[in-house]
């Protein structure tokens, strides 16, 4: 009976070691796709932006929080360079269209407002 127990044990030990060795690869392929997802959403920022103004539409409206990862980030919007902020660095992307704004920089629970002018999109803070 003793040795049935002392067997179970080390069966757990050993499985809580297998556990420990691949949890550390996972945790790191997890934390270089966010850095890959986020290095990504300034030119999809730009993207939007480009295909607004070669859109139809007059006025666009969308919260930052559908754009950006998380309540901690922001996006800074400056000639035709888009910038955006998280804590794990800062990344850019650029657009084809001139963008004009204020206040260029917009925050996770800020509301964008596109409009199109002649040659330019102008940016408003809702919020």
């Amino acid at each position: 009976m003793m040795e049935f127990t002392i067997a179970r044990v080390c069966m757990g030990i050993c499985g809580l070691i297998l556990l420990a060795a691949v949890v550390v690869p996972v945790t790191g392929m997890y934390e270089s796709h966010t850095v890959s997802m986020e290095s990504d959403i300034p030119d999809e920022i730009a993207y939007l932006i480009d295909d607004f103004y070669y859109s139809k539409m007059d006025t666009f409206t969308v919260p930052m929080s559908d754009i950006l990862p998380n309540p901690s980030s922001y996006a800074e919007f400056d000639g035709y360079l888009v910038t955006m902020t998280t804590e794990r660095g800062t990344y850019k992307g650029g657009t084809n269209v001139l963008m004009m704004t204020s206040d260029g920089v917009f925050g996770y629970g800020d509301i964008l407002k596109l409009s199109r002018s002649s040659d330019t999109v102008i940016m408003e803070k809702l919020t």
